[in-house]
């Protein structure tokens, strides 16, 4: 659910006040630079930077206008890296002023392992202690010991 706010002569779409967390992954803070395009072209449409980045989307500040809904590839530059992770389809979830709520749709599976030996390195005990767990106590039957496995 979003709520809408009208400031002047605009309205804005922005994400909810205290609403359930329903991320899937979880989230790092980080100021990465982005850079996006449109997903038909390689045409370079805008640039911003990336916070709260998770394996399965990111917040997104740019003062470039996307729409809710829109679809784009994004290149986040990682510092320890020599080229950028590409995310070769994402989607604006939400919107708020210029911020926007990003998530990822498509990430190939070298991209994705990219992403999560950096979100890896970059997590610490408050962020782990904030959002939703990591691994799950699995019991298949009792032929087998209860064994731990992560979660996607």
């Amino acid at each position: 659910m979003t709520g809408r706010r009208r400031t002047g002569k605009r309205v804005t779409t922005q994400p909810p006040v205290q609403a359930a967390d329903r991320r899937e992954a979880q989230r790092v803070p980080v100021q990465l630079m982005v850079r996006f395009s449109a997903t038909d072209s390689f045409q370079h449409i805008g640039d911003g930077v990336a916070l709260d980045l998770s394996e399965s989307g990111c917040k997104l500040c740019s003062t470039q206008v996307l729409l809710r809904g829109s679809f784009w590839d994004l290149y986040l530059t990682i510092p320890e890296t020599s080229r950028p992770v590409l995310i070769s389809e994402v989607r604006v979830v939400w919107v708020a002023e210029h911020e926007y709520g990003i998530e990822f749709l498509r990430v190939t599976a070298r991209e994705r392992t990219r992403l999560r030996h950096f979100l890896w390195k970059h997590m610490n005990r408050s962020t782990l202690r904030s959002g939703p767990p990591l691994f799950a106590l699995v019991d298949h039957s009792s032929l087998r010991r209860p064994h731990l496995k992560s979660l996607p």
